[in-house]
């Protein structure tokens, strides 16, 4: 699957795509907000929930690897 085909899908199928296909990476926290990190295919997608109702906000896909910055200075690449 390409970023734009998954872009292309509604909600609701993204996130069974990211359950039955995707890889959870890691996880990042801010403020009220948890974001999960999955991997799928050759892109990535950011998943944002609320951490008191555990609702899902938003999410947000792209390819980039400049976009990982802020998992990356959290993770030690070391013990991978």
């Amino acid at each position: 699957m390409t970023l734009q085909h998954f872009n292309s899908l509604n909600q609701h199928i993204q996130y069974r795509n990211l359950l039955l296909n995707g890889v959870c990476l890691t996880d990042r926290d801010i403020d009220d907000t948890c974001i999960l990190l999955f991997q799928l295919d050759h892109f990535y997608v950011e998943v944002f929930f609320d951490k008191h109702s555990d609702e899902i906000l938003r999410s947000r896909s792209f390819e980039s690897t400049d976009e990982l910055g802020p998992y990356l200075e959290r993770m030690n690449i070391l013990n991978i």
